[in-house]
């Protein structure tokens, strides 16, 4: 590591995005610095589950990547997707074998995620942390190796060939940068539960009805998580005067697929109002995470993606120089595909109107009609033939 705080990437946010791309970027020799508002340190221990879905795409990532081995002991492997749209004649499902594979994909605790990402980072020497730090401005040079100088909150000033912003959707080096955003409000609210319940093995299921969107995602033999994202309209339904959550409705709901639900705990909930930004990135800096996109959790597409970029990312660097317009490019078509499977999803099979109810009902019938279509839909949606899946869960 040099002593003059020069660096090849200066990557803002150490949550999982940027975690991860600074460990993929020491791998390949480079001086990475990570800088982060927080302290980093340990996870503290936790008593319920945050569920982060692994598309199999993010899985044959993260096994190429050398990271796969250690994570495997805490995942939980979903071999059936089942999706059912207003009624029971509107049902797909999906099974691995269906395309040759042993699994859809994988639901990790996000936070033992991050602490293993916490782990290989304190293992890479050429990895330089400022924790409980940030950005608070930078300049670009005509330096032709720096090419952008930025300043601490702290004073110290470190210079950099590229800045990668992964700091989330307030980040302030994206205001700097004047980057603007499609900004979708769903009049949605998402709720995570844990619970227990008896249900089919490595079976998950997404329900679109009048109420909103909802997700069925087992983690454990008798452990699920429920992801409920309601209409605010309609939460007054859900919830009583005492906030305590309506469980019949919930095992009405997911009948036919979940019973004896009880332990109904809540793990976090958040409004869905979205960003999608406009540019991924100027000059040299590069926008990852939820500082590029922040999803509606309909397709569990939020980390996924971010993934997929950073393995664009890995790709198109060769000897330590980056072809921005050649990634840009890249990352703008995987963009596009998981923007319009969202808006596909949301619109037409969670769509309340009755021509939405129509077409969803023409497609899922049409899909069912043949194992051909069937498999085809299942490669790509969900994604085996450029490899991105739609899986089902939470975003990051």
């Amino acid at each position: 590591m040099t002593n003059n705080q020069e660096f090849d990437f200066v990557i803002s946010g150490a949550g999982l995005v940027g975690c991860l791309v600074t460990i993929q970027l020491a791998k390949l020799g480079l001086n990475c610095c990570l800088v982060e508002k927080n302290e980093i340190k340990n996870i503290p221990s936790f008593d319920n589950y945050s569920p982060l879905s692994l598309n199999y795409k993010s899985y044959l990532a993260l096994k190429s990547f050398g990271l796969w081995d250690k994570i495997q002991s805490y995942t939980y492997p979903i071999r059936n997707l089942n999706i059912k749209s207003y009624h029971s004649l509107n049902r797909l499902s999906f099974n691995a074998k269906d395309i040759y594979l042993n699994d859809l994909g994988y639901v990790i605790d996000r936070r033992n995620l991050l602490q293993e990402f916490l782990n290989q980072i304190k293992k890479q020497p050429n990895i330089k942390i400022y924790d409980q730090d940030s950005i608070s401005k930078f300049k670009m040079n005509h330096d032709n190796n720096y090419k952008l100088t930025g300043e601490l909150s702290s004073g110290l000033t470190l210079k950099a060939k590229y800045l990668i912003v992964s700091d989330g959707i307030s980040s302030k080096i994206k205001n700097e940068l004047n980057i603007q955003s499609l900004v979708i409000d769903y009049a949605q609210t998402s709720f995570i539960f844990n619970s227990t319940a008896s249900f089919k093995k490595f079976h998950a299921i997404q329900v679109f009805n009048k109420y909103g969107i909802f997700a069925g995602i087992p983690y454990g033999d008798n452990k699920i998580n429920f992801i409920l994202t309601i209409n605010k309209k309609d939460i007054p339904v859900f919830f009583n005067d005492k906030n305590k959550i309506n469980i019949d409705l919930i095992k009405d709901i997911f009948k036919d697929y979940a019973n004896e639900i009880s332990t109904l705990k809540l793990v976090s909930q958040y409004d869905l109002i979205t960003s999608r930004s406009k540019e991924i990135s100027k000059d040299n800096i590069l926008l990852l995470g939820n500082s590029s996109q922040l999803l509606h959790p309909v397709g569990a597409q939020g980390f996924n993606l971010a993934v997929s970029n950073i393995e664009s990312l890995i790709n198109h660097l060769v000897n330590g120089k980056l072809d921005i317009e050649g990634l840009v490019t890249a990352i703008a078509e995987s963009r596009d595909s998981v923007f319009n499977n969202i808006d596909l999803a949301i619109n037409v099979l969670g769509g309340d109107k009755f021509p939405s109810k129509l077409l969803s009902f023409f497609v899922m019938n049409s899909i069912k009609s043949s194992q051909v279509m069937k498999n085809n839909f299942l490669k790509n949606i969900l994604g085996i033939d450029n490899y991105p899946y739609l899986n089902i869960g939470t975003d990051s």
